[in-house]
């Protein structure tokens, strides 16, 4: 069974996922910089504008989520504060994810990428957990008593539809998204 992470735990864990989307050049702080100059209306503007503002709120209702509130160009923040006091008491705040400021744009850019990386994080919690699960059955399935012939063949069959659920579970799914990062770079 897993230990809850600590909150060091989960600030590190969070550097090393910004690491590595440094290296792949997602870098939000380099993408706000280039767009402050570009975007002339504020994001908020657009957001209480466009008409799937309201898909994005259904979505996050669905999934037990308050939706963001884009009403003033506030910069980006954590909820907790816990990432800007990590990156304070490195020493390190101008790597933070929050220090280019960048207001509304940076605020749901940032949303974008935590939701994604939430939900890459909880989809290999569940397959870890069905994975165990599926496993607990086979293992009581072959240590179950099977000398009637009529309980093996259902064993087997159901032996044979876990195993496909496993196999289900290896595999990875991918999902597209509009780019919502620019750097004017190829």
């Amino acid at each position: 069974m897993d230990m809850a992470l600590s909150n060091a735990e989960k600030v590190r864990s969070y550097r090393e996922r910004l690491k590595a989307k440094k290296k792949s050049k997602l870098r939000l702080q380099e993408a706000t910089a280039e767009t402050k100059t570009i975007m002339r209306t504020p994001f908020w503007q657009r957001y209480q504008n466009d008409g799937n503002a309201s898909s994005v709120e259904m979505a996050l209702d669905i999934a037990g989520i308050n939706a963001p509130k884009f009403v003033d160009d506030g910069d980006p923040k954590s909820a907790s504060g816990e990432i800007e006091r990590g990156f304070l008491n490195d020493g390190t705040p101008e790597t933070s994810p929050y220090a280019n400021g960048g207001g509304s744009l940076a605020r749901a850019e940032i949303m974008v990428g935590g939701l994604i990386d939430a939900a890459s994080e909880l989809a290999g919690i569940i397959n870890r957990y069905k994975r165990d699960e599926i496993t607990a059955r086979i293992t009581e399935l072959e240590q179950s008593d099977l000398s009637d012939a009529a309980v093996k063949k259902k064993a087997f069959a159901d032996m044979a539809k876990l195993k496909k659920m496993l196999d289900q579970l290896d595999k990875q799914v991918r999902w597209s998204f509009p780019q919502w990062k620019v750097t004017g770079e190829s």
